[in-house]
């Protein structure tokens, strides 16, 4: 029997305008308005940074302001709507905010024996060591063949992430590469990727994958849900 987990998502989605590049900011002000108590908001301890899939996810969606909670990340909203008192701290001032739309959800995830479709934009695949390799490469079927496993293994770090460990083979195939550009992570510059791939797995919408995955980075969707495209 193949392993599968039906997991909870909540999508809260808030009145407030945010483009890619403030996002950041929108996650320093609900993890100031959380006082930090709850560390699926930051995913810092005091003995420092905790390695693990973020279960709390922040986004721009419809270019609006949205927190992906997954898992325990739905209980831990309680915190912010328990201390929030509806305005956040982003740029110059106060921001006053509303939630305008709460979407609770299950998706059963697995291997199954048909192929999904998908888009993932604003991917970061590479750190200093393959970004060397990538570009060291002799042409693009390599450098796919790389961006491949790299994303393989990015989805067996969301599975571990959400405790679901697969004994089936996981199939990964990028179709087609949308886009590539220079972005800012983390103060420094680093190559995204926009690409259209298919796997075996079934995936949520709008989860993140890879490096920056809980600022809005390697945001997923089913090719047909392209119209949430970010700015």
């Amino acid at each position: 029997m193949k392993a599968t987990k039906s997991i909870r998502l909540l999508t809260v989605q808030f009145d407030l305008p945010l483009k890619f590049h403030e996002i950041s900011q929108f996650r320093g002000a609900v993890i100031k308005t959380t006082k930090g108590k709850n560390n699926l908001f930051h995913n810092h301890s005091p003995d420092g940074m905790i390695y693990r899939y973020p279960l709390i996810q922040y986004k721009s969606i419809n270019k609006k302001a949205a927190l992906l909670c997954i898992e325990e990340g739905v209980e831990g909203m309680q915190d912010f709507f328990a201390s929030t008192d509806w305005k956040l701290n982003i740029g110059s001032g106060s921001q006053p905010v509303k939630v305008e739309n709460l979407n609770v959800r299950q998706h059963r995830i697995g291997v199954w024996d048909k192929s999904f479709n998908y888009k993932l934009t604003r991917w970061l695949p590479l750190n200093q060591e393959n970004y060397k390799k990538y570009h060291e490469l002799p042409g693009l079927a390599e450098q796919i063949q790389l961006l491949e496993k790299i994303l393989l293994a990015n989805l067996l770090s969301f599975l571990q992430g959400i405790d679901l460990y697969v004994d089936e083979k996981i199939e990964v195939k990028i179709t087609q590469l949308l886009r590539q550009k220079l972005e800012k992570y983390k103060g420094q510059e680093m190559q995204s990727f926009s690409i259209r791939f298919s796997s075996n797995i079934s995936l949520p919408n709008n989860i993140g994958l890879g490096k920056g995955s809980s600022s809005g980075f390697g945001m997923v969707r089913e090719n047909t849900q392209e119209k949430q495209e970010n700015n």
